[in-house]
């Protein structure tokens, strides 16, 4: 019989704010999907815009040179760059 793997247990308030965040995702999502299929937006201004979003958001917390590093990595990994 094989090792059983213990994993942490997980809070129910994780699990809710998890579950809140995929749903936050999944509204960011429908909004640029539909955005994309506008011919007039550029899917680079698109880019741009969130950029310039996640920057006014991350300059209001402290901590963000270490977010700009977690930020880079998923970035960078979506996009599928080396």
């Amino acid at each position: 019989m094989g090792k059983l793997l213990k994993f942490p247990e997980r809070k129910s308030q994780d699990i809710l704010t998890a579950e809140k965040l995929v749903g936050i995702a999944e509204e960011i999502d429908a909004v640029i999907l539909q955005h994309l299929q506008d011919d007039m937006i550029d899917p680079r201004d698109l880019v741009g815009l969130l950029a310039h979003r996640m920057g006014t958001l991350m300059n209001h917390l402290e901590e963000k040179t270490e977010l700009w590093g977690v930020c880079e990595k998923v970035m960078k990994k979506q996009a599928q760059i080396d």
